[in-house]
């Protein structure tokens, strides 16, 4: 009983999509909805955890949704339409970065593990 090479090498590759689609689409949904999204992702976020429950939840919101978050603080300072369009530039970038970083490893794990 067990995962076989194939099985752990799908489950890895379904869980990097997700991550790598799940980052792409909350930076999505902040240019799209903005500050509501932003106040959402800091109110889930403790600034200094002191359980291991509240420093997991941190860990989880970060690997999870916490790029968009960090592009759009980058570009807080700027008017609405600069912010706007360096932000749809910074995702297509993430978009092309995601996938390319995808394939890179999916195909290196397939290649060292088959």
């Amino acid at each position: 009983m067990g995962f076989t090479i194939r099985e752990f090498i799908e489950i890895f590759r379904l869980t990097l999509g997700y991550i790598l689609g799940i980052q792409f689409g909350y930076g999505v949904l902040i240019l799209f909805l903005g500050r509501m999204m932003v106040n959402y992702y800091a109110i889930t976020i403790e600034e200094k955890p002191s359980h291991f429950i509240h420093r997991a939840i941190n860990l989880f919101m970060r690997s999870t949704i916490g790029s968009g978050y960090y592009i759009y603080q980058k570009f807080v300072n700027y008017n609405w339409f600069l912010q706007k369009t360096f932000l749809t530039i910074a995702l297509l970038l993430q978009g092309v970065l995601s996938i390319m970083i995808y394939q890179v490893i999916y195909r290196s794990l397939r290649a060292i593990l088959q």
